[in-house]
Parts: C-alpha cells; structure tokens; sequence
C-alpha cells in the first residue's frame, strides 16, 4: 500500500503541476477552455470507474472458493474485458451523438478536436478502469501504482515540453486524454496485466453490465461535483461574458477545494470502516468526523484570506487571483463537499447505495440551480459549493437516522434487545 500512496500523492502533485504549467502558457481565455476540458474529461472518467469498482467486486467473488462452487457454469460468467468493449463503444458513440449540445462551449474554435480527442479518450479511458479494477481484485498494488503514475507523468511530461515548445490550446488538449491510453503499455510488458485479461467475474454479462452501471451512477453523481464543476459554471454562465472572464474563479475553486478533499478522498474507506462499526448510531458517529471537517474547513478559510494571495502570485499570473475574501469562502464552502463525503460514506456503510447516489444528485441538482442566479461568478461558487453539498447531506443523514431509529424502535418491540441491520436500499 505504501506505492498506492506514493502514486497518490504524485498524482495529486502532478495534477496541479499541469495546471500552474497551462496558467503560464496560454492566455486567460485559452486557460478557461483547457480547464472546462480538462474538467469534463475527468468528470466522465469518474463515471467510467464504476467499471474499475464493478471489475474488482466481480473477480474478487469469483476467485472465491464460496463462488468458485457455484453452480453458474463457467460458459455463463462474464469477461469484465468484454463487457467493458462494449461500455468503451457507447462511450464513445454517446459522446461523437451529443457533441452537438457542448462542444461550441467546451472547446470553442477546437469544436472537432475536443470531440474527437474526448470521443477516443473515454474509449481509451474504460479499459484502463477495467485493467485497474483486476490489478485490484489480485492484489497487483504495485503494478496498480504505476499505472495511475505513469497516467499522470505522461501528462505532465507532454504539458512541460508544450511549455517548453510555446505549444498552444490544442496540444493542451491533447495532453487531457493521452495519458488515458498508458495501459497498453501495461499490456505489452506487463506479464500480470495480460494474465488478468481473461479473468470472469461472479455474474453473467447482464448482470454484470447491470452492476457496473449502479457503480457508474454512484461514482459518477460526486465526480460531477468534484471534479466537473468547471463545466457545471461555464455551462450556468451568462454567454456574452468574455472568454477568459471564468479563469480566475475556476483555478481558486480547483486549489481551495484540494487541501481539505484530497486527504478526504485517501481516507474514504477509513471512514466507510467507522461508520460500518457504528452502523447503529449513524448520527452519533458522524459527529466527530464532522465536527474536525468544518474546523478545518474555518481554520483554512481564515489561512486563505492571510496567505491565499500572496502564495498565489509567487505560481500565477494577477489575472488568475481573485480576492482573499473569495479564497476564504471558497475554502470555507469546500467543507461542505467534505461533509457530503462523510455522510455519502455513512450511507455506504450502512448498504444504502441507492441514498449515496440520491444524495449526490440532489446536492448536484441543489448546486446547479444556485449557479443560474444573478450574480458574479465567485458568489455563484461559493454558494453553489457551499450550500449545494449540504441538501445531500441533509438528506443522507434524515434517511439514516430515521432508519437507525425505525430498527431500534423494533428491536425494543420483539425484545431482542439487538439491532437488526440496515435493509439494503
């Protein structure tokens, strides 16, 4: 685990290398593009791993010797690979289909480009979840680090000779989805990969496919949040503001959000641990996780408004640096993305898939409607960010502690004096 955690960490250091690399490079307005790009490719690539999550449950059940006795003959039993061609195909068509509705404002004057290269960077994108959801259920953690690391050097590589080169926009864009198609070279040299390829899962092809779409659901509803909100802003902003004008607000939300959500992320099965061991006191458990996140979130709120700007413009341009009372908030309003984590993390624990995606699609839905007032676009973040994430914590936490008291209440009925589990929702 300790290369999962050093790939974690040069991921994230790549990532916002990346991004302070196209902030030098190209202008306001070709920066703004390159970050709602960048922004939706991720955010779609959070849906494909529901593949990753899907393949490592499946083949994990399968080389089980509980499952290994099933009676499902083998002839039945889905090839995760398999399945995933025909997700990487409809990936593929759904994008070149609904090209028409997005790709004068996710990539203007590179319409074809940006279709192109995110039509056959999904496609690249869904193997490559695939292949990490088999390292996975085999335990292949060091070949699973330098998958995900070498997926983020290729980028960082291409976006430092682009620098270098004085490349503009489109090789940005190319440098997004390229790093999508590392696993053939895991393919090629990797002896482990290729064994992996023609692993079965627990399930036949439908249902399979079935299980991977309620991941991809799952997955994708908080990656829209997180990592697509770029898109979600460009989308809600008025078309007459001048390319560029969202540069500054997009690059404050991406580095506020970071210190508290990164961690967050690397500490998620921690939390789902926690909350499995006090499934019967859900609310009660909640409480301290939630109470550190919204001291953190104030205690970096008031380090932002001190310290934001001028460690900005040691790394940014003037025109990428907004004011340190929006760096404030901003930071401030990523606890509240934290606390929906947290509670999206007690619904896991509890079985409630269906109230972890219903939570995340109501705080999405909550935080678009916010976007669409009249207003700047900082105040538009900071209170799609901040009060958006807080209707799917509402609702996660009432459901889960209506529950929690409807089984106590039984136990006391019957007598029993235990608490029978959650039903799966």
């Amino acid at each position: 685990m300790r290369a999962i955690s050093a790939a974690t960490v040069f991921v994230a250091i790549a990532g916002y290398a990346i991004i302070f690399i196209a902030a030098r490079a190209l202008t306001p307005a070709d920066y703004e593009t390159f970050m709602v790009f960048w922004g939706l490719f991720f955010a779609l690539t959070g849906v494909l791993d529901g593949l990753m999550q899907e393949s490592a449950r499946a083949v994990t059940n399968a080389r089980s010797s509980h499952v290994s006795a099933s009676p499902l003959p083998h002839t039945n039993r889905a090839n995760p690979m398999r399945v995933t061609a025909g997700f990487a195909v409809l990936s593929f068509l759904l994008t070149l289909v609904s090209s028409p509705l997005w790709a004068d404002t996710v990539s203007p004057g590179h319409e074809m480009w940006g279709v192109g290269l995110l039509a056959v960077g999904l496609l690249a994108y869904s193997f490559q979840a695939s292949i990490c959801g088999l390292l996975s259920a085999v335990m292949g953690w060091s070949t699973f680090a330098w998958l995900i690391a070498l997926d983020s050097g290729v980028r960082l590589l291409l976006a430092a000779v682009a620098w270098w080169m004085g490349w503009q926009l489109l090789a940005y864009l190319i440098m997004t989805v390229l790093g999508a198609a590392t696993w053939l070279l895991f393919v090629v040299f990797s002896g482990l990969t290729r064994s992996l390829l023609s692993e079965l899962a627990d399930v036949n092809p439908r249902a399979f496919a079935v299980r991977s779409l309620k991941a991809m659901g799952a997955s994708g509803a908080n990656a829209i949040i997180i990592s697509g909100f770029p898109v979600l802003l460009k989308f809600t902003t008025d078309t007459a503001v001048l390319p560029g004008a969202l540069a500054a607000t997009i690059t404050a939300v991406t580095l506020t959000r970071a210190p508290l959500l990164v961690p967050l992320q690397r500490f998620q099965p921690a939390l789902i641990v926690h909350f499995t061991k006090n499934r019967t006191r859900v609310l009660r458990a909640s409480l301290l996780p939630m109470a550190a996140v919204v001291t953190t979130a104030f205690a970096g709120g008031g380090a932002a408004w001190v310290l934001g700007q001028p460690i900005m413009r040691i790394f940014f341009k003037e025109d990428y640096i907004v004011s340190a009372q929006s760096l404030a908030l901003l930071t401030v309003a990523s606890g509240s993305t934290a606390l929906l984590m947290i509670s999206g993390s007690a619904a896991l624990a509890a079985d409630r898939h269906t109230l972890y995606l219903t939570g995340w699609v109501a705080a999405t839905a909550a935080a678009i409607a916010l976007l669409t007032i009249d207003a700047s676009p900082e105040t538009r973040s900071v209170l799609g960010l901040g009060l958006g994430p807080l209707v799917g914590v509402v609702v996660q936490l009432v459901v889960l502690g209506l529950g929690a008291r409807g089984v106590d209440k039984n136990s006391r009925v019957h007598g029993t004096g235990k608490t029978a589990p959650f039903r799966r929702r």
